[in-house]
């Protein structure tokens, strides 16, 4: 009997093309940053990247545009071109970052990257539109993409255009109401807290409720570091991509969290109609400038990512590790939430102390369920703003010391 055809589907982490990263394909060229790993790229018949930045459109007001925003240097068309000449087929473009030129920043990315023969998921001008699933049909196999982003400290719950909201039962819904249409569902998530060697308790619970619903592959991105791969059934599951085309070195934010920050893979999968048949994640080392760009890891570095790979994959099946990351994440994000408010207690007093009289308490709790709706009235009040430009801007600010 004829073997079922099959095709190799590669996918790749966050790609930007911001800051040091723009400064270089302007002096190089756009195709700069895929130029090493192109031998490796070109081994996929279908190929999936994050897009982490946006271009700026036409006449954007020069006082709008965001300083720390990751707005790409070269124009939209230069580098939707240089994505599609690398190879690259799909883009997920519901990522925290989406709005940082606003919705029309948005949009244009958007239309560029489509003009450029590109198929883009995860935006809309209504969650409706964002959550279409975008089909692909590769050697006789219809690939189907579901891309959402966890709402997160840019996108601000904001209900105007943005990316699809990642939301456990909106994916489930999407995965079995499409299950029909595609020979292969994927599904894509920008979600979680960044620079954990291992997902979120909460995350790997919902991946495998989406695999569960029908999803063969889900391809998780955000963290900006590697994470972990298992199969969940006949689902396989790659909880982050990490870094790809990405300033690892020179932005400080993703320096002191190094060194993972440079290291990621291109995950490559033989995919046919009946699924994820087999696997393999070429090692990818990003160097310190000026060849900060994607190099495939040769030699001992190889090696060692190869078995730092197969660790993560390990800690997924130990629940402890799991478990005591996603505490240590946890209270670093609240450690984090009351220093900018001044808050005099820390985090473990906090948790300690202060929470179970706030929430276990039934006295209080009723009286922070009030609180919680007052919260959410200038909340709702807020999201009506308009992101034309920018990004919704409210923040909390760390209380100034007298």
């Amino acid at each position: 009997m004829a073997k079922k055809p099959s095709i190799i589907f590669g996918a790749v982490g966050d790609i930007g093309f911001h800051r040091t990263i723009g400064d270089a394909m302007l002096a190089n060229g756009a195709g700069w940053p895929f130029e090493k790993m192109q031998p490796h790229l070109s081994r996929a018949a279908l190929l999936f990247g994050n897009m982490e930045s946006v271009a700026l459109p036409p006449g954007f007001p020069a006082d709008r545009i965001d300083p720390d925003g990751l707005i790409s240097r070269m124009s939209g068309p230069a580098c939707a071109a240089a994505l599609k000449q690398a190879g690259f087929d799909v883009m997920n473009m519901a990522a925290n970052h989406v709005l940082d030129a606003g919705t029309s920043g948005m949009f244009h990315t958007a239309q560029c990257l489509r003009d450029a023969g590109l198929v883009v998921g995860g935006v809309g001008r209504t969650q409706e539109e964002a959550r279409q699933m975008q089909l692909v049909e590769k050697n006789g196999i219809t690939f189907g993409f579901l891309c959402y982003c966890e709402d997160n400290n840019y996108t601000l719950c904001t209900t105007g255009p943005c990316h699809a909201y990642y939301d456990v039962g909106t994916v489930v819904e999407d995965v079995k109401r499409n299950r029909g249409r595609a020979d292969i569902i994927v599904v894509s998530l920008h979600a979680d807290i960044e620079f954990m060697e291992t997902p979120s308790v909460p995350r790997m619970v919902n991946s495998h409720l989406i695999a569960e619903a029908g999803a063969d592959i889900i391809l998780a991105h955000h963290p900006h570091v590697p994470q972990g791969i298992e199969m969940h059934g006949k689902c396989l599951i790659a909880y982050s991509l990490g870094n790809f085309v990405f300033d690892s070195h020179s932005m400080e934010y993703m320096r002191k969290h190094g060194p993972r920050t440079a290291h990621s893979f291109l995950l490559l999968m033989d995919v046919g109609a009946d699924g994820v048949r087999s696997f393999e994640r070429v090692p990818v080392v990003v160097p310190e400038p000026p060849e900060e760009r994607p190099w495939p890891a040769d030699g001992a570095m190889k090696n060692g990512l190869l078995g730092y790979f197969t660790a993560l994959d390990g800690m997924l099946r130990d629940e402890e590790i799991v478990r005591r990351n996603w505490s240590s994440a946890a209270k670093r994000i609240l450690a984090a939430e009351l220093a900018m408010i001044g808050a005099s207690c820390d985090a473990d007093e906090f948790i300690r102390a202060l929470l179970p009289r706030m929430m276990l308490v039934a006295e209080n709790r009723s009286a922070m369920g009030e609180v919680c709706r007052m919260a959410r009235a200038g909340w709702d009040e807020f999201t009506r703003g308009d992101n034309t430009y920018a990004r919704p801007a409210y923040r909390l600010k760390k209380k100034s010391t007298p």
